[in-house]
């Protein structure tokens, strides 16, 4: 049996009330308490309770989930992880076995035979490893990417450095394509993944909605209000009037000449005599080529064409 999740060949199965059995424990584990999902992968059914047990590929076994699991915790037929409710295994030494997993141990320390080395925070295993073993975990993999602790690759400082910027050369992240996790410019912060970066771009930063609205497969950012009135007063249309500086520079902004023409006339025109608002308000127009391959270029309203 392969396990739904990962494809790896099961040794001890997840068993869940609504009679499904597709996962390995280590699979059901990281769901239920990395990434918090405790629902059925494949009905999608809530599973309060769940229940481990050994693989058996004998002919004509299949798991079923025990009744009153609670009740057989008590009496010692089934054993409660430690720390996670609702998780019951057939076997002791499995049991033990996960909660190394899902605790706070030092892999290296681990991998030696050694699975008593566990800490009660993360500031003090990141110690312990720094210390001890010259190794360093990845904080923006440590938010974004969802495995337990002791399944987050340790780098060295200087490998830790390259990660950042430009990816790993072997491991389960290289084996990924991971090419360095994207930063923000403006911040200076790394990001687990585009998709995080381009999140927190679209609501810490800013994007002229003028240069959107023209070209809307650009993503251009501005860091901040003052940086982005710099681009509307050098790339737009910009109203500097005094009467116009308490407003949002959004709406003081303008695509064309014409429409900046027209606001100002309509706002700030009560000092213009009636010829100059005339004139404020006529219209540029670019006529196409004429009959000829002769084009033309006039001001005013009216209409023109070919002879």
């Amino acid at each position: 049996m392969e396990c739904l999740v990962c494809a790896e060949t099961v040794s001890h199965v997840s068993v869940l009330p609504c009679g499904h059995a597709d996962l390995c424990s280590l699979c059901t584990l990281r769901l239920r308490t990395v990434v918090n999902d405790k629902r059925c992968c494949a009905c999608q059914t809530e599973a309060a309770e769940v229940y481990v047990a050994r693989h058996r590929e004998q002919e004509g076994w299949s798991p079923t989930f025990p009744k009153d699991l609670r009740r057989r915790a008590k009496s010692g037929e089934v054993h409660p992880m430690r720390g996670s409710k609702g998780v019951y295994f057939e076997e002791e030494a499995h049991r033990d076995e996960m909660d190394v997993k899902c605790a706070l141990t030092c892999s290296v320390c681990y991998e030696k035979g050694n699975s008593n080395v566990k800490f009660n925070s993360m500031k003090a295993l990141k110690a312990h490893l720094r210390e001890m073993h010259g190794k360093f975990m990845c904080d923006v993999c440590l938010r974004g990417r969802q495995v337990f602790v002791t399944e987050q690759v340790l780098y060295t400082r200087s490998e830790l450095n390259r990660h950042y910027k430009r990816g790993d050369t072997k491991g389960p992240m290289a084996e990924a394509g991971f090419k360095g996790h994207p930063t923000c410019q403006f911040c200076k912060k790394h990001f687990y993944s585009d998709q995080e970066l381009y999140s927190h771009m679209q609501t810490k930063h800013l994007q002229c909605f003028l240069c959107k609205k023209a070209r809307p497969n650009e993503y251009v950012y501005y860091k901040n209000l003052a940086d982005l009135s710099n681009h509307f007063a050098s790339a737009h249309h910009y109203c500097t009037h005094e009467d116009c500086k308490d407003k949002h520079p959004e709406e003081r902004v303008f695509n064309s000449k014409e429409e900046f023409r027209v606001h100002y006339v309509q706002n700030h025109g009560e000092s213009l005599s009636k010829n100059q608002r005339k004139q404020a308000l006529q219209i540029d127009v670019n006529y196409g080529p004429m009959r000829g391959g002769q084009g033309h270029q006039g001001s005013g309203g009216g209409g023109g064409g070919g002879g």
